[in-house]
C-alpha cells in the first residue's frame, strides 16, 4: 500500500505542477488522472469507471483566466481514490469527487499565490544575472509546493484513508447510500447537459442532430463517430485557411 500511496501522491502532484501543461492536457481531465491512480492501486478497471463518472460531471465546465469552477485534477485523484478505498460504486464517484474539487479551489488559490513568492525572487536572481538562480526559482519551489499541498494529502488518504473510508460507507443508512446513487447519477447528466448548452449555437447545433441521427439510425458506435467528426473537423479547418488565405491575397 506504501508503493501505491507514495505513487498517487506523485501523480496528484504532477497534476497540479506546470510540467502537466507541457507534457500533455490530459493530466487536467479525471478521466486520465483518474485512471492513473487506477492504475497505481491495483484496480484500472472499476477505477476507469468511477474516473469516466466523475468525467461526465464536469463534462461542460470551463477554465477560462481566474475563473475556477472546480478543480477537476483533485477530483479525479482524490475521486476516484476514495471510491476504491470504500469498495462503493462507480456511480457515487461524483459524489466524492465533488467536494474534493470545491475544496481544491482554496488549495489552488494558496498554491498560485505563495507561488507568486518564487517569481519575485526568479526577478531578483533576473537582475543579478544569475540565471541558474531564475531556472531554480521557476521550476523546483512550486514542485515542491505542489507536493505539500496535493501530493502528501494523497498518500494520506491512499495509505491511512482505506480502513476508515470503508468503515464510513458501511456506518452510512442504505436510503442514504440509495440518495447518493441517484445524486451521482444525476450529476453527469448535469454535466452533459452543460455540454449541449454549448453545441446549443447556430453553427454547432447541425452537428449535434447529425451525429445523433448517425447513432440511431445508421447503427454507428461512437468510435466511428468520432471518427467521422474529427475528419469534419479537419476538412472545415483545410477549407477555412484556404477561403482566408483567397481574402488575404485578394
Amino acid at each position: 500500500m506504501f508503493i501505491s500511496a507514495f505513487i498517487v501522491a506523485i501523480i496528484s502532484t504532477l497534476s497540479q505542477w506546470w510540467v502537466s501543461h507541457v507534457i500533455t492536457r490530459t493530466w487536467l481531465y479525471p478521466i486520465w488522472v483518474g485512471f492513473l491512480v487506477a492504475l497505481a492501486m491495483g484496480e484500472p478497471i472499476e477505477g476507469m469507471k468511477a474516473a469516466a463518472y466523475i468525467q461526465l460531471t464536469y463534462l461542460g465546465w470551463i477554465t477560462a483566466g481566474g475563473t475556477m469552477p472546480g478543480n477537476l485534477m483533485a477530483a479525479g485523484v482524490f475521486g476516484t481514490a476514495l471510491t476504491l478505498l470504500s469498495g462503493a460504486d462507480p456511480k457515487l464517484a461524483p459524489t466524492f469527487a465533488v467536494p474534493f474539487s470545491l475544496l481544491g479551489i482554496f488549495i489552488n488559490q494558496a498554491y498560485m499565490t505563495i507561488n507568486s513568492f518564487w517569481i519575485h525572487k526568479a526577478d531578483k536572481y533576473l537582475e543579478e544575472g544569475n540565471i541558474t538562480g531564475l531556472r531554480l526559482m521557476n521550476y523546483l519551489p512550486s514542485g515542491i509546493l505542489s507536493f505539500l499541498l496535493y501530493g502528501v494529502p494523497a498518500f494520506i488518504l491512499v495509505y491511512f484513508g482505506g480502513t476508515f473510508a470503508t468503515n464510513m460507507l458501511d456506518a452510512l443508512p442504505k436510503s442514504l447510500i440509495s440518495a447518493l446513487e441517484v445524486v451521482g447519477a444525476l450529476m453527469p447528466a448535469l454535466g452533459i447537459a452543460m455540454l449541449l448548452n454549448y453545441l446549443g449555437k447556430k453553427k454547432l447545433v447541425a452537428f449535434f442532430f447529425v451525429g445523433y441521427f448517425a447513432t440511431i439510425y445508421l447503427k454507428l458506435d461512437i468510435m466511428a463517430i468520432t471518427i467521422f467528426a474529427a475528419a469534419i473537423g479537419v476538412l472545415i479547418y483545410l477549407f477555412s485557411n484556404k477561403k482566408n488565405e483567397a481574402e488575404g491575397n485578394a
